[in-house]
């Protein structure tokens, strides 16, 4: 379970850089300057968990992955003039922005951070 975490994060990392933005170069230098502990913060415990957690952890782990695909994909960057998300680039449709998705995004986002330290509690007591 632990190569499909690194598998589902490189996945997240991906989808982020297919809408590049300014929030993408703020994270790329707070990345660089925290000297990766802000990511490693927010993604590794899913891959510590992945490895980690026992088998009845999984359906959680497996909640995680997708509320992290879902902020990946829902999470609106872009340029100066206009930002899009991942799943416009990807559907080619502009009508996919707006409240829903940024609905969408706080939600799972929240729901997300809320899973990791469940998940890592569980892993280090399993």
């Amino acid at each position: 379970m632990g190569l499909i975490q690194i598998t589902v994060v490189g996945l997240a990392v991906l989808l982020r850089l297919t809408a590049f933005g300014w929030f993408a170069i703020i994270a790329i230098i707070v990345s660089a300057f925290s000297l990766g502990t802000v990511p490693a913060i927010v993604l590794g415990p899913l891959v510590f968990a992945g490895f980690s957690a026992p088998q009845s952890a999984w359906p959680l782990l497996i909640a995680a992955d997708v509320l992290l695909l879902v902020c990946a994909l829902t999470f609106e960057d872009g340029g100066d003039n206009e930002g899009t998300t991942p799943l416009q680039v990807l559907t080619g449709s502009r009508g996919l922005s707006g409240r829903a998705t940024d609905r969408a995004f706080r939600v799972c986002g929240s729901a997300y951070l809320l899973t990791l330290p469940v998940l890592v509690i569980w892993a280090i007591a399993g």
